[in-house]
């Protein structure tokens, strides 16, 4: 019988993303330093800029609200709308998509809606003579990149990452002034996780929990788990959330008179850098295993527990915000806290199979 399996290192892009579409890394990079050069004098100030380069591709409300709070004032180059249909249009033949879909469920149908961004008509280089137009950068999922060492990468998350590690909190439901009480609720210890790995896993076992209420009740098979994984938690993705950890814990991301963001990628990116070789290992030791012996940590059993737990809230949040019905979205989250659907959530699986994959890319940096 065929098991899952969670990629992280991919050689091709995620499923959907037509491989025309996909910018390499030398390019992407071009582009966000016009992002950062847009902000003159302000370059040098490595948070402020990671802030603002994030909230081109994550800045609807919950960014705000729930997950970056500490960086919900400042404000971004761009307009940023939220709307029903996509929007695209056709440029010398070819369909260019502007906006991206954000997953919403009605009566367990995905009825996505779509972001979209677009020039001020203030904007300091351009004025008002693209108002309503989508800068280039976000125009057809350009976020994942080609890296030069041939393995795709969602370089958004490594900025959604590295900027909930510049304005840490707890997550919880409950307003700031109550954060004291968040451990009597569904919580995730750090945002950083739950914008990063830990999120993208959620939501596979979120989809899980949807296609089995939408079916009545029916299991899913291997197959199609596998193709929910493939799709929420992609090796592009996965890697845009391993490489942040490893970037934070050797170049100063947090200095307000440090590097230009894009000269550590470079920088974290060039072919002999050995913390980039080493990734895998400084994730886990970032993520708390600890005791690798070649073929197993020594606290694994620990581990797993207690990010299981934190799976289920970060999955409880998920539901909770992509559920349209009023009645339905403090239901079907309170079933997932109080760890009913264990056999069709399968948070422990997924976890195991994520930390499978971790130490497979472990053996083969030795």
């Amino acid at each position: 019988m065929k098991t899952l399996e969670q990629p992280i290192l991919s050689t091709s892009p995620e499923p959907g993303h037509a491989l025309t579409n996909v910018l390499t890394f030398g390019r992407f990079v071009e582009l966000l330093r016009e992002e950062e050069d847009y902000w003159p004098g302000e370059q040098h100030n490595t948070k402020l800029t990671i802030t603002r380069l994030r909230k081109i591709f994550y800045d609807q409300w919950g960014w705000n609200s729930e997950l970056i709070r500490g960086a919900a004032k400042v404000e971004g180059r761009y307009l940023v709308t939220i709307v029903d249909d996509p929007v695209t249009e056709v440029v010398n033949g070819a369909t260019v998509c502007h906006s991206k879909p954000l997953r919403r469920y009605e009566d367990n149908e995905y009825q996505p809606k779509h972001r979209t961004i677009t020039y001020r008509p203030d904007d300091r280089v351009f004025g008002n003579s693209r108002v309503g137009k989508t800068p280039f950068i976000y125009q057809d999922d350009h976020q994942e990149v080609r890296l030069p060492e041939g393995f795709y990468c969602d370089i958004a998350h490594i900025l959604a990452g590295l900027d909930a590690f510049n304005h840490p909190q707890i997550v919880t439901p409950l307003p700031p002034f109550l954060t004291f009480a968040a451990r009597l609720f569904p919580h995730v210890d750090s945002n950083m996780d739950i914008v990063t790995w830990l999120g993208d896993i959620a939501s596979s076992s979120g989809d899980f929990f949807f296609d089995y209420l939408k079916h009545n009740k029916k299991p899913l098979t291997t197959e199609q788990e596998q193709q929910y994984i493939n799709q929420d938690a992609p090796g592009s993705d996965m890697l845009g959330d391993i490489d942040p950890y490893v970037i934070k814990a050797h170049y100063d991301v947090a200095s307000e008179k440090g590097r230009r963001f894009t000269d550590i990628l470079l920088d974290y990116y060039s072919p002999d850098n050995p913390h980039r070789r080493r990734r895998t290992s400084i994730y886990c030791e970032q993520i708390g295993l600890k005791g690798w012996n070649g073929e197993r940590f020594s606290n694994e059993k620990a581990w797993l527990a207690f990010y299981e737990r934190h799976l289920r809230f970060n999955t409880c949040f998920q539901v909770f915000s992509l559920t349209n019905e009023k009645l339905r979205s403090v239901w079907l989250p309170a079933v997932v806290w109080f760890g009913w659907y264990k056999d069709v959530l399968k948070f422990e699986l997924l976890l195991e199979i994520f930390l499978k994959a971790l130490k497979e890319n472990i053996k083969r940096e030795s």
